[in-house]
């Protein structure tokens, strides 16, 4: 696979600048009042927008996917077709956690029952994703300074780059996969502790 070394840089670059200065919205930033279904895909396409790139056809939301997280009980049924800020901050987290998470686990991990559980539990996913965006931002810079460095010419520069984010993925999946399989069973009630 040929790159255009420069094309890449000029790339990272902007794209490092769009995802440090990106911000999921708060709890107070979703909107107030009551949506429809085709309004909410919007709404959450347009907000999650950097999930979506060239040469990628997979659709982020569609309203069938809403109505089988419904059905899976991940995100909770509309008071009379319309959709409020816990439905959005529930398919916000959905949406991302799908990406590299089984819908099984996806639901074990979001509570959209209690507003001010979800509430909390959003406040703080909104802060890691920021958080990392930033580290994971740093860590490119990092793996891509020979992309950024005029002097080095392999030719294998934007190829080792690619490697090393598809690693970093294979690895960050494979350690969400060892946590979750060491969560505790459930207990039975009246079993002792």
């Amino acid at each position: 696979m040929g790159y255009d070394k420069k094309l890449i840089a000029a790339k990272l670059v902007r794209w490092e600048n769009y995802i440090t200065a990106y911000d999921l919205p708060d709890w107070e930033q979703l909107p107030h009042m009551q949506l429809y279904m085709d309004q909410v895909v919007s709404l959450i396409c347009e907000y999650l927008s950097h999930f979506v790139y060239s040469g990628n056809d997979e659709k982020l939301l569609t309203r069938s996917m809403v109505n089988n997280y419904v059905k899976l009980g991940v995100v909770p049924p509309p008071v009379r077709k319309r959709y409020s800020r816990p439905h959005i901050a529930c398919l916000i987290m959905v949406c991302v956690l799908k990406q590299t998470l089984p819908m099984a686990v996806v639901a074990k991990m979001i509570s959209c029952s209690d507003e001010a559980e979800l509430r909390r539990d959003y406040e703080s996913f909104v802060a890691i994703h920021k958080r990392l965006a930033q580290v994971f931002s740093e860590q490119v810079r990092l793996n891509a300074s020979p992309v950024f460095d005029e002097s080095v010419d392999t030719g294998s520069e934007v190829r080792d780059l690619v490697m090393s984010a598809a690693v970093t993925s294979c690895l960050a999946k494979l350690l969400t996969a060892k946590i979750i399989a060491l969560q505790a069973p459930p207990q039975n009630e009246g079993e002792p502790e």
